[in-house]
Formats: C-alpha cells, structure tokens, sequence
C-alpha cells in the first residue's frame, strides 16, 4: 500500500458504541504535525459541528479533557496538552455527547508518526533585517559596474548604485545602533541587475558587490556583534541568461538541460520560444524543479556557500516552490547543519517538512487591506489571525516573517505617517519575526519593480521620528520574553470605531485605527501595567483596564508583577 499504509484514518479504525455520534464526523492523523505535535506537547482532533459535547485524551491512566482551539462553519477542533511526547506515547480519544460514549480507536493506541518539527531556538521571534546590497552603501568606486545610478536619485529600471559588501562593512556601527538581531542579505551571486534575483551563475559573487573575502569579513563581522546573517538564495528561477537556458535556445530539444525549465515550446515549433516565468516577465524563466539533475546541482551549490559560515538561507521570490524539491533541500541541509535556518516564501512548505518557516506574502497583503486600504473590517481582520495562527505548527508562527514591503513599492509610499507607525506597533507585538527592508526604518517611499532604490544617509533625508519609535520597538521586543513566544488571545474588537487588542500572554496592545481618540474597556488582571513606550502607568481593577488611545495611535501595555 505505500504510503497510505503509513497514514492512519480514523474514519477506517472507529467503530461506534453507542449508535447516536457518528465515526464519519471524527478525524485525526498522526503522521500530520497539524493534528500531533511533539515538540509543542499537543494533540488533535477534528470533529463535524454539533456531534459531541465532550472530547478527551487519554495516555496510559492519564486522561485529558480536550477544549475547543478553533471553530469554523464545518468543523471544530478540539485541542489537548499533553506536554512535549515524542514516538513512544501511545494515545487515543474518548468523545461523549449525552450517555454515549466512543472510543478512538475503539482497541490498541495511536503512536505519533509526524515529525518532530525542531526549530533553531535563535530565530524565533527576533527582529529580520533584509539588506539590499547594492542600494545600502558603496564601500569601494573601484568595483562599480560601468553604468550607475546616481546615489539619491530615484531608481531607474534595473540600474546599480554601487553598493557592495565593503559597503555593509564599513555601516556595522549603524547596524549595532538599529539592534535587529539577524541580517537577511539579498541575493549576492552574478546577475545582470543591481537585484540579483535573475542569477547567471551561482558559483560566484557578482563582482560589483566584492569576492569571497569581503563575504567573509562581512560574516565574521556581524557575528562579532552577536548577530546572524541569513543569505537569500533564488531556487525558482533563472535570469535568461544562464547558461543552461542559453544552451536550450541553441540547442533547442536537444540540448541536455531541456528538462530544467518548464518550456511550453521550443523556438523551432509553431507558434514559437514559450515558456513559464516568474512574475510573467520572461527575463525570469521558471526552473522545473522536479528534475533530479537539477535538485542535486541546486542542493551542491547550497553545500558550498553554506560553509562560508552563514546562519541560515532564504529561499524564493515566488509564492509557490515544488514541495519535493524543497522537502529533499530540507532533509539534506538539516542532517549537515542542525542549527541552520531554513525560510521560504511559500506558505505551505513549513508544515510538509520543506521549510522551518516562511515569509507570507499574502499576509502583508491582508495587514494592507486592514491598515491602508480599509477593505477587511478588525473582526474580519481577527479571523485572518487567529484562523492562520491555528493552522500552522505552534513553532512556526514563532519564527515566520512578518513584512510591509512588496515587490514594487515600498510601504511608507502608500500610507500617512500615523498610520504607518500603528502597522509597525502590529508587526513588533504580533506572533513571529518582524522583517525591515533596509531603508524603511528612515521612511523611504522612493521604489521601482525589483528595485528599491538607495539609502539616504543623510540624516536630514531621513524620517528621524520613525526610526526613533522603531528602534524603541526593536529594543522593547527583544527585551519581552513574551512578545517572543507562541501565545495570541484577541481581547477586544471594535469595527465601528476599527480599535484592536490582544495580549501576547503579559503584553497587551491596543490598536486604535481610528482618526478620533478611543475609550476602551478590556478584560485584563488586576494590577498596573506600564505602557513600554510612553513610560505612563494604568491600573486595571475588578479584571478591566480601562484606557484612552489617541487618534491613530497604540498603546503597548506590560503587567508589572
């Protein structure tokens, strides 16, 4: 039977005891992490709405009553805390409703066949700060391309500025004073584009950027301030320039690397050269990712910069990365360097064992829609959260990045100043990693497609009020163990007046979108709270803090204990 002997079915294994709860209304799986995960100490159980009152989990003489984690139209999801187990826990489920009673399975245990998920404890939720090497700093004129772009002027098409690794270098103390905790830096490897996402070969460093030395230094800098680097990597696709595409267009069918793009057609037949490309732009062909030949000579070339010393990689740009591929990736890098990060920017990668986490593109969307565009209501808004926060593995939402940049434009182009302040109090007390495109802390707006223009170093370029508030931000994260963890509680919802609140498990955050100032009431324990960026102190009484938020404003609470 393959893998489907592998895969247990409750549906298949229930037999029913008492005639009234349906078996087909029951579901688990214990090779899915979603339904057993070890690491965080949970097992669960998905259940037809209106078919059981009670749900519990029972191990040996252990017997836990399970509480309902997530509620949709369909289904509930009954969740147990059984503390972190690994492969040797044997379990079922005891479900009731009324006098009936169902046992699942009805003879023998389940034993725990998902993977242990295990993600580097140091990644998980710091702050991410992506550097565009060739728009940060110019730390050596002897190595910029022929044709530049003027540093400060806006971007034009794919244009360099100059910017290289010396250039990183020589801005550490800058880095030191912002405070992220590990460094993304874009795409380093030969390519026509001051991008790098349309790589010519991954062998080596683009020469306007520095050699292998000046990586380095650069590596073993950050480190000696007690940070990490994370390198980007594009696996999806090509420049159209590479050799093994260029191979293709002479060779046509013939050629040995035909199978390594996902080619419609080739040049000689009707209707021409078409194949698929990233961002529709045929400058990107899209890699065929199911080849073998090509996996291993990926995977070969991710050996060789992995030694070079960095902490992790960051795979994309696309929203959609062939699972195989990546689950062999993740396998193979994982049993060489247990402690090196893995991210992705597909969604689903992190819980089908190909990433240990990713950069949700569609959420920076959905904070978007709430924030700038007013198109999702704070209820609507809520559901998107805790919907997503639900599905994924608990050390998962941990880790994952959370960012306001896309492709084309640069955040602070689309919104007023207030409004962009209250996006980035969401992003530094949400579940994750907060992710800062470099020069986004200073309030750049200048940006192009794939080109997001030169940092101005001269401070009076530079939103000083901004990076103030961020940098008190990055500084309060690091130094609240709980805006670290797993936990989200949404306290309080307002969609006529668009006020937020959560708590982080002993932080709460008060969001208060609205353009007139805002009275609230929130469920919360007695006791003071001290407000982690004004320094003003509440006092909640009877289990309710009662407060005033300013127009476009947040408030950031801690209990003191």
């Amino acid at each position: 039977m393959g893998c489907l002997a592998l895969r247990v079915f409750v549906l298949v294994m229930m037999q029913q005891t008492a005639g009234a709860i349906p078996p087909e209304a029951i579901f688990h799986d214990p090779n899915d992490i979603f339904y057993v995960n070890p690491q965080v100490g949970e097992l669960r159980l998905r259940v037809a709405r209106d078919n059981i009152e009670q749900a519990f989990a029972a191990s040996g003489a252990r017997v836990v009553k399970m509480d309902v984690g997530h509620r949709d139209k369909d289904f509930e999801y009954y969740v147990a805390s059984m503390g972190v187990f690994d492969s040797t826990l044997a379990y079922k489920f005891i479900v009731t409703r009324g006098t009936d009673t169902l046992s699942i399975p009805d003879q023998n245990y389940f034993r725990p066949l998902a993977r242990t998920m295990k993600i580097p404890e140091w990644a998980a939720g710091r702050t991410y700060y992506y550097i565009t090497v060739d728009g940060f700093s110019n730390g050596d004129a002897l190595n910029d391309p022929e044709r530049t772009n003027e540093w400060g002027r806006p971007p034009s098409n794919w244009l360099p500025y100059g910017g290289d690794l010396k250039g990183i270098i020589e801005r550490s103390a800058y880095l030191d004073s912002l405070g992220p905790d590990i460094i993304i830096l874009s795409p380093i490897f030969t390519a026509a584009s001051n991008h790098k996402l349309n790589p010519r070969d991954f062998a080596t460093i683009d020469a306007a950027y520095g050699d292998t030395n000046d990586l380095k230094r650069l590596i073993e800098e950050v480190h000696s301030m007690r940070k990490k680097i994370v390198l980007h990597i594009v696996v999806t696709h090509t420049g159209n320039d590479f050799p093994a595409f260029i191979d293709i267009t002479s060779k046509q069918g013939a050629s040995g690397y035909a199978d390594w793009y996902r080619i419609l057609s080739m040049p000689s037949q009707p209707g021409g050269f078409k194949y698929r490309a990233w961002r529709s732009d045929m400058r990107f062909p899209l890699l065929n990712l199911r080849n073998r030949q090509l996996q291993d000579y990926l995977i070969d070339f991710i050996d060789y910069w992995a030694r070079f010393g960095f902490d992790g990689f960051y795979f994309g740009e696309s929203e959609e990365i062939d699972g195989n591929f990546m689950g062999r990736l993740y396998e193979h890098v994982r049993a060489r360097y247990p402690d090196l990060l893995i991210i992705s920017t597909d969604r689903r990668l992190p819980r089908t064992n190909g990433a240990d986490a990713c950069y949700d593109r569609q959420f920076t969307r959905d904070l978007r829609a709430y924030f700038v565009d007013n198109t999702l209501t704070t209820a609507a808004f809520d559901s998107i959260i805790n919907r997503m926060l639900f599905f994924n593995p608990a050390q998962v939402n941990r880790v994952n990045l959370i960012g306001l940049h896309d492709h084309d434009q640069r955040i602070a182009y689309a919104v007023d100043d207030r409004v962009l302040e209250l996006m980035y109090a969401f992003v530094f007390t949400y579940c994750g990693s907060p992710m800062l495109l470099c020069g986004d802390e200073v309030g750049m707006q200048t940006s192009a497609p794939l080109n997001w223009g030169s940092f101005p170093w001269n401070a009076r370029e530079q939103n000083r009020r901004l990076l103030h508030r961020l940098r008190g931000l990055i500084r309060m994260r690091r130094e609240s163990r709980h805006l670290t963890g797993r936990h989200f509680f949404t306290l309080y919802t307002d969609d006529i007046k668009k006020v937020y609140a959560y708590d982080r498990g002993g932080v709460i955050t008060v969001l208060n979108c609205n353009p007139a100032q805002v009275f609230v009431k929130l469920p919360a324990w007695d006791g003071t709270y001290l407000d982690l960026m004004s320094g003003e102190k509440y006092i909640a009484y009877a289990q309710t803090l009662k407060l005033s938020v300013d127009a476009l404003s947040y408030r950031i609470l801690k209990r003191e204990i």
